[in-house]
């Protein structure tokens, strides 16, 4: 197949109707016109990559493998992904009663959840005791009722599937060490009311308990717990928040999580240091060797960050070559003798492997101790490219640690 003018705009007639693929390398005596029919045949490749995966999230299918990390075509569309990965959970914890999940990031959507969010809430406050308790015993085929006198905690009735116990002997092991971790449970705040989790080691089992006042045989004030089972609940909760906070990719936290994180740090006025790494050679191994080779360079880094950190010094991705290294406790001195042992076991590594690309990165580091807080600093910052070393924003602290890397990258590529 030869390259010419003709042909690119047939190519693109195609890819505007939907044919992405070309299967057939195209060659041309004229070495610009094959370059560009290269590129092409790559882009017609990363087109049909990004509508497989539009189309699978479209269906609702969020376990859809996702695009390789230098098809930056599909990044808004990695960003919806992991933002419904998220308002999944976040749903999960509003089926479970907590009514306080919010949506600050997705617009009209946003209001629509939180205006939903709001009226269960309202909802849940309106319903009487006697409602709550027929609402939960009809909704929930596999409960558990236990009934406990006010003020005493004496044991009145229980229900337990099938099972239906009026003493405590005739319980077994499991349901009784349940009932001892209701009447342990603080009365004080069960006047109005109150939804808790509980976890019961005896059946290893998680649930949810709904726990009220009320009268037992119109003779006795008693509290009301009804419990359903939602260890399944919990265990997906899980999986989903492990899919939402780690990268897709390789053993390390995702973008998402270091933001939160940092997040986290900042609103408690917590001492950190922030490391941006960017891994010099990755886009030259990734194109003379293949995205194989760009992986296992990836991997080699990962590795030899892990063996110079700490147990709780976090590493993230946030870029297909690009790092965070979040780390707590620590002094200048200590992030940069990390630094250098860091540095002197990829040497060690590159000198084993003998390889022709070796391993190499720059780096920024960004101290931010518990001076560098002030209220007004403590507030979103929506200022692109802000560098204000007092701005409570996230994004900020990361763009100065990136800055300050693109500084080193610069004058080591003067000294090359």
């Amino acid at each position: 197949m030869e390259v010419t003018l003709e042909w690119l705009k047939d190519w693109l007639d195609d890819l505007l109707c939907g044919e992405y693929i070309l299967t057939e390398t195209p060659l041309n005596a004229d070495l610009e016109l094959q370059a560009i029919g290269e590129r092409m045949q790559r882009l017609s490749l990363q087109v049909e990559q990004l509508n497989e995966y539009a189309l699978a999230i479209a269906h609702g299918n969020l376990e859809a493998e996702l695009p390789s990390p230098d098809n930056y075509l599909s990044g808004c569309l990695k960003e919806l992904h992991t933002n419904m990965l998220q308002l999944v959970w976040k749903v999960e914890q509003i089926a479970r009663g907590n009514y306080s999940q919010k949506l600050d990031y997705m617009g009209q959507f946003s209001d629509a959840f939180n205006q939903m969010a709001l009226m269960l809430a309202k909802r849940d406050l309106q319903l009487s005791q006697s409602q709550k308790i027929l609402e939960i015993i009809l909704s929930f085929a596999d409960i558990s009722l236990f009934v406990l006198e006010k003020g005493s905690g004496a044991f009145l009735y229980g229900r337990e599937s099938l099972n239906t116990y009026n003493c405590l002997a005739d319980m077994p092991l499991a349901a009784a060490q349940l009932l001892r971790q209701l009447q342990d449970h603080n009365p004080s705040v069960l006047e109005k009311g109150e939804k808790w989790q509980l976890y019961s080691s005896g059946n290893d089992k998680w649930y949810m308990v709904n726990s009220m006042p009320g009268v037992w045989n119109n003779r006795k004030d008693a509290y009301f717990h009804v419990l359903n089972n939602i260890s399944a609940t919990i265990a997906l909760s899980e999986r989903l928040q492990h899919a939402m906070y780690r990268d897709a990719k390789f053993p390390v936290y995702n973008q998402l999580h270091a933001v939160e994180y940092l997040g986290n740090l900042m609103r408690t006025r917590s001492p950190f240091a922030l490391c941006y790494f960017d891994l010099d050679n990755f886009k030259r191994i990734n194109d003379l060797k293949g995205h194989d080779e760009g992986d296992r360079y990836i991997l080699n880094f990962i590795d030899k960050v892990g063996g110079v950190i700490r147990s709780h010094d976090v590493l993230c991705r946030i870029g297909g070559d690009e790092f965070l290294l979040i780390l707590t406790g620590i002094t200048v001195e200590g992030v940069e003798g990390i630094i250098a042992r860091l540095t002197e076991k990829i040497a060690e590594l590159n000198h084993r492997e003998h390889s022709d690309i070796p391993l190499d990165f720059s780096y920024g580091i960004e101290m931010v101790s518990a001076d560098n807080y002030e209220p007004e600093g403590l507030k979103p910052c929506l200022e692109q490219g802000c560098r204000d070393k007092h701005c409570g924003a996230p994004q900020c602290v990361i763009s100065r640690a990136d800055h300050k890397m693109y500084e080193q990258k610069r004058r080591k590529n003067i000294e090359r």
